[in-house]
């Protein structure tokens, strides 16, 4: 009976051991939220609340939903256009949680895509090892890695950002190791990624500009089945064009009125230089909508309109624009965006090309953690939007002192994780094939957020410190893969192919 129960005493011990180090994991990755005791918030935080439950309150009233659907705050504007620069499947997500007073509900949510992401890569990675690493390590470590970064802010996080990453697991995983995956596992990296490029429009121009890097990255590795990976990516991305396209037709129905974006890239253009100089060239001119904005801005002279956030959202006499204009004129300049781009683009194509550069560049210096926490402006508008005076911003939001500490501490982390990266990649012969693939495609989505996030839009910490992580997380990965390698070096050979 004692040799049953020692033969059986080291399973135990391997169960306890693996469900220890995932508890360890899940409550390190939930450690702002816990810290914070509760979810962490910005400015289009009570946004989302408020597109979600104006879309709510047509088939689900609440008592507080009156009016809550007015205003730009809401997405729903005073005239006949729908603003769709925030994603409806996220927002009635928020909604749902806030009215059932479960917000931190979302922080799970958030938590349990990227787990289900990590495992994908793990199993993923487990089939290119005669003796892989252990799965639950490969899962755990390197999020408790990534966790040394911006990993559990992004959780804690009211806004839809953690899924840039989660999307970038998901084609970095697709992209390198689809071939030898299970059609379950396939199945359940689709769905995640579908969720994941539903969830803002930035997430879609990422999955779009992914397409071709995972086509020359699967014909650059092999030809067998050289198709299956950019095809498993173009199903994510047409996902993402799909929703795009249910939300339009359902403004349209439903609201009677037609979707419009912000036009983030006339402004991008506008404050680089190439878009303003070409609007100096042409204007006055009727046929021009972008003229109108043009005009705009010489309402003032105050250097700082030449911003951004500033063109778009600011309504002041000083810094507005965009936003002081009438609702027809609105509407003309967002409709015209994409042709003033290529307008631009044809008129001055290396100006273009040479900003855009710049501002990916500019993008990476952009990592910041401080765009999570809350400050007293943005409890203000979140209180204002959720008609919710009692919301508190947490325990983190009390001081921002420690914020810096905390990013020379990340920026030593992400400095090191990076050297680690790159060392393992180039080590000749040691990584699986695909393993290592996977991690070149987990620098390729950083450039990709880089380019969509600096160059499209504007530099911003918020957007660089939402992928950073993965850094650190594909340094331990790819450490514990190579620790693998090493130890089964006779047979890596057959457990790679």
């Amino acid at each position: 009976m004692s040799g049953g129960a020692d033969m059986k005493s080291p399973p135990r011990r391997g169960w306890f051991r693996t469900a220890a180090l995932l508890s360890v994991a899940v409550l390190v990755c939930l450690g702002a939220l816990i810290v914070n005791s509760g979810p962490l918030y910005y400015f289009d935080s009570g946004s989302y609340f408020k597109q979600g439950d104006a879309a709510l309150s047509l088939i689900l009233p609440a008592e507080h939903a009156e009016g809550a659907g007015a205003g730009a705050g809401g997405r729903i504007e005073d005239d006949d256009t729908v603003v769709g620069s925030r994603s409806m499947v996220y927002a009635l997500i928020v909604a749902a949680l806030w009215r059932l007073d479960a917000l931190s509900g979302l922080a799970i949510l958030h938590l349990g895509a990227v787990l289900l992401a990590a495992w994908l890569a793990a199993r993923a990675a487990s089939h290119h090892f005669a003796a892989p690493p252990g799965r639950a390590a490969l899962v755990a470590v390197p999020l408790l890695a990534g966790a040394l970064g911006a990993l559990p802010f992004y959780i804690a996080y009211v806004m839809p950002d953690i899924f840039a990453p989660v999307l970038i697991l998901v084609f970095a995983a697709l992209a390198a190791m689809s071939r030898q995956m299970g059609p379950l596992e396939i199945l359940a990296a689709l769905a995640l990624g579908s969720l994941a490029v539903v969830t803002h429009p930035s997430h879609l121009a990422i999955a779009g500009l992914m397409v071709p890097l995972v086509l020359l990255g699967a014909l650059i590795q092999s030809r067998r089945r050289w198709w299956l990976p950019p095809l498993l990516v173009l199903l994510v991305f047409l996902a993402g064009v799909a929703e795009r396209e249910v939300f339009r037709i359902a403004a349209k129905t439903v609201a009677h009125k037609e979707v419009t974006y912000t036009p983030h890239i006339t402004a991008r253009l506008i404050v680089d230089g190439p878009g303003y100089a070409y609007l100096e060239d042409h204007c006055p001119d009727p046929a021009l909508a972008t003229c109108r904005l043009y005009e705009a801005l010489s309402w003032s002279d105050d250097p700082y309109r030449l911003t951004v956030s500033h063109i778009i959202f600011e309504t002041s006499p000083e810094l507005g624009s965009f936003r002081l204009l009438p609702p027809e004129d609105r509407q003309r300049v967002a409709a015209a965006q994409r042709e003033f781009f290529f307008d631009v683009l044809a008129a001055r194509p290396f100006d273009i090309g040479l900003a855009f550069a710049k501002n990916t560049l500019l993008q990476f210096l952009f990592y910041d953690i401080g765009m999570t926490i809350p400050t007293d402006g943005v409890m203000e508008s979140v209180r204002n939007q959720t008609r919710m005076p009692g919301l508190e911003g947490g325990a983190l939001a009390e001081s921002r002192g420690w914020i810096s500490g905390v990013m020379q501490v990340q920026s030593v982390v992400y400095a090191i994780s990076f050297a680690a990266v790159v060392v393992l990649l180039l080590w000749p012969g040691r990584l699986p094939g695909p393993v290592r693939a996977f991690g070149v495609f987990l620098l390729l989505g950083l450039g990709v957020n880089a380019f969509v996030c600096g160059a499209v839009s504007q530099p911003a910490d918020r957007y660089g410190a939402r992928v950073i992580w993965l850094l650190p997380y594909a340094a331990a990965f790819l450490a514990l893969c190579f620790h693998a390698a090493r130890d089964a070096a006779p047979n890596l050979s057959g457990g790679s192919r």
